[in-house]
């Protein structure tokens, strides 16, 4: 089991430095429509969270390049990242989440000759195991220590991701996660 949870994170962490296997990353988002993101100039990224298993394994080497990727879009869109957690207006965590997958098909094999009838149905069935990686990012709330934002990246992810492309791949990572913020409070 353990070197499952290990392969699995450090999948995740392929992806987020190399690249995700699925074309485009698309971020789902939530947020609390009670707080006021007008507000929101600076932002602190908390360090990660060492008690759990799949954070365990990821290096300190591997947390910089994912903040610097998240502070280098927040930059680019405007905001400041600031080390000193009172002077922020909300602390940014983010989190990496994996998940062993299998899809099993079946078919008629004999369908693969579009001939139907030329012989016995022929059944057969395909298993395909994966890792499925979700990249989490919460926006909290200093006053009320509560989430206030939330989105997330899902991608299957690659076995063997080329590592000359990690630096851009961590910022498309970055860029879609937080494309959805500040959220559009309008549509409510």
């Amino acid at each position: 089991m353990g070197f499952m949870l290990r392969t699995a994170a450090l999948f995740l962490l392929a992806c987020i430095m190399s690249g995700c296997a699925s074309t485009a990353l698309e971020a789902v988002s939530d947020f609390d429509a009670d707080f006021n993101f007008g507000e929101v100039q600076r932002l602190a990224i908390l360090p990660i969270d060492r008690t759990s298993a799949a954070e365990k394994l990821i290096s300190d080497l591997q947390v910089d390049r994912i903040n610097d990727a998240l502070t280098i879009e927040l930059q680019a869109r405007g905001y400041e990242v600031v080390s000193d957690r009172d002077a922020a207006d909300v602390y940014l965590a983010w989190h990496l989440v994996t998940r062993e997958k299998t899809d099993i098909r079946s078919y008629n094999a004999a369908s693969a000759y579009n001939c139907w009838r030329c012989g016995p149905p022929v059944s057969d069935v395909s298993v395909r195991q994966y890792v499925e990686g979700t990249f989490i990012v919460d926006l909290i709330d200093p006053a009320r220590n509560r989430s206030v934002w939330r989105s997330t990246i899902q991608s299957t992810l690659k076995s063997q991701p080329d590592p000359k492309d990690a630096a851009q791949n961590r910022a498309m990572a970055a860029k879609a996660v937080l494309l959805p913020f500040p959220p559009e409070t309008s549509s409510l």
